[in-house]
């Protein structure tokens, strides 16, 4: 008990001691909440620029989906020509970054080959490839058949070749089939053969198996030659 006494009567005798121990913590804790209090606020800031960006992008694709709306209708409305091509043009410069806008870019570069314009059509689907996985698969479908217009058909299989490989099911031998005929026409009997033995072991439809047999003894007799 004697060493409690002591002990209470140092800190007694003292009381500077205990006050500056007392505000050194009260510092401390000052620091620590002002600390908190500007992380809170920063959060907080940056939840608001999130949110206040957020209901603008929302009102930008709101606006811009009701516009595509109108110069759709008015490009279905009508046969593919120019002005229906400088509605589109308009419309994307007008609403850029815009999924409506994205939608307008494969429309346009639609148009473009309906039109025959099969070099910008191209320019138009290899802007758009690899840029949506949705419909990667149609735009780089629409480009191989830009280059069989254009008569380049070695680069319309080479853009066809890997979706002939990847894809399953009802499109796999539709590929198939359109990459044998491109070999076919670029003069490449060995790899039309190749696809065209492909379709025959693979077809679901006996119907077409006497056509791919066909095919395919065809394309060998010319790599004979």
């Amino acid at each position: 008990m004697a060493k409690l006494t002591s002990r209470r009567r140092g800190v007694l005798d003292h009381p500077e001691e205990v006050l500056t121990l007392a505000q050194r913590l009260l510092d401390r804790v000052k620091r620590q909440w002002l600390w908190l209090l500007l992380g809170a606020v920063l959060v907080t800031a940056i939840f608001l620029a999130w949110s206040l960006h957020a209901g603008l992008a929302a009102r930008r694709e709101a606006r811009a989906g009701e516009a595509f709306s109108q110069v759709r209708a008015q490009v279905s409305q009508e046969e593919a020509n120019a002005q229906g091509l400088k509605a589109l043009e308009k419309f994307i410069q007008d609403h850029p970054g815009t999924g409506a806008a994205r939608e307008a870019q494969l429309l346009r570069a639609n148009l473009l080959y309906q039109l025959k314009r099969y070099a910008e059509a191209a320019k138009a689907y290899e802007a758009l490839a690899g840029r949506d996985p949705g419909v990667d698969l149609l735009v780089k479908d629409s480009l191989s058949y830009c280059y069989e217009a254009r008569g380049d058909f070695q680069k319309a299989a080479q853009v066809l070749k890997p979706m002939a490989e990847q894809a399953t099911g009802p499109f796999k031998g539709e590929f198939q089939r359109h990459l044998a005929m491109l070999y076919e026409q670029a003069g490449e009997p060995q790899e039309a053969a190749v696809y065209w033995r492909k379709l025959l072991e693979e077809s679901p439809n006996p119907a077409l198996k006497p056509y791919f047999e066909e095919k395919l003894a065809a394309a060998e007799a010319r790599v004979k030659k």
